[in-house]
């Protein structure tokens, strides 16, 4: 039986249309917008209800996990362009709130990725990507109440003198919710006269981790991935007490923002 080339050239036809209608743009096929970087949480069940993660030999909830980025940048002919996030419920111009744990019961108040405003064609020239994940001095000891949206999340909020969460992870032991841990990173140290004050200096912790991320010129199919696994590395945090925006200095602070620092928890796919 003779096979039919009628249905190939077809889609030879239909290809050719398209990029003839295209341009020079380019198609993207997975139907995202430009500059979108979805975040994945690897080490994680996401489709667990709620989440849950594997710690050596035991499973923990995964309450609450979110965290603040800022200062976008891209790396174009070895020269560092400060770029911007696109405005949304989850952006400002400069800051950005990823917030992973209620994708199951309430995706509404659920965002695991963030969007550049740039082009396709910047992203392909770009050799790195830096962030912060923090926020700067006078963002975060803002009045929250007056803040744009995501800057103006109560659960992510401490007071002004102390500012807002830069961080934020609740676990509860799978079969026993009675024991929680928690990790809450901000800046520390922070000298005011009343919770309500701004401080006037930069804290004693300012606790702001910077990320630099290799980029492959000409690619735009860009993902990353977020291992909780390697925020608590090395933490027993069975019997660890919390780090609840407390000096990192003492434990297990000191080894968590370390492993911030100097663990790859936020890298490429």
């Amino acid at each position: 039986m003779k096979k039919s080339c009628r249905a190939p050239g077809m889609y030879s036809l239909f290809i050719a249309a398209l990029v003839m209608l295209a341009g020079c743009d380019v198609i993207n096929w997975k139907g995202r917008e430009p500059g979108e970087i979805p975040f994945k949480l690897v080490g994680v069940d996401t489709g667990a209800c709620p989440m849950i993660m594997s710690i050596g030999q035991q499973r923990w909830n995964v309450d609450y996990f979110g965290f603040y980025l800022s200062k976008p940048e891209l790396r174009i002919d070895g020269r560092w362009q400060r770029v911007k996030f696109k405005q949304t419920q989850w952006q400002t111009p400069n800051e950005a709130l990823l917030k992973f744990h209620n994708k199951c019961v309430n995706p509404d108040d659920a965002n695991s990725k963030i969007v550049l405003d740039v082009s396709e064609e910047l992203l392909m020239l770009s050799t790195n990507l830096r962030f912060t994940m923090g926020l700067p001095f006078d963002v975060n000891h803002a009045n929250p109440s007056t803040q744009p949206s995501p800057l103006n999340d109560s659960s992510m909020v401490l007071n002004q003198r102390d500012g807002h969460m830069f961080l934020k992870l609740d676990v509860s032991k799978s079969g026993d919710a009675t024991h929680k841990w928690s990790y809450h990173l901000g800046s520390a140290g922070c000298d005011a006269e009343t919770e309500s004050t701004p401080p006037e200096s930069t804290c004693a912790f300012t606790n702001r981790v910077e990320f630099i991320l290799p980029m492959t010129q000409l690619d735009t199919d860009l993902d990353l991935e977020v291992s909780v696994s390697n925020i608590v590395a090395q933490v027993e945090i069975n019997e660890a007490p919390s780090c609840v925006s407390a000096s990192s200095e003492i434990t297990p602070c000191d080894k968590l923002i370390q492993n911030l620092v100097h663990r790859p928890w936020i890298k490429w796919q």
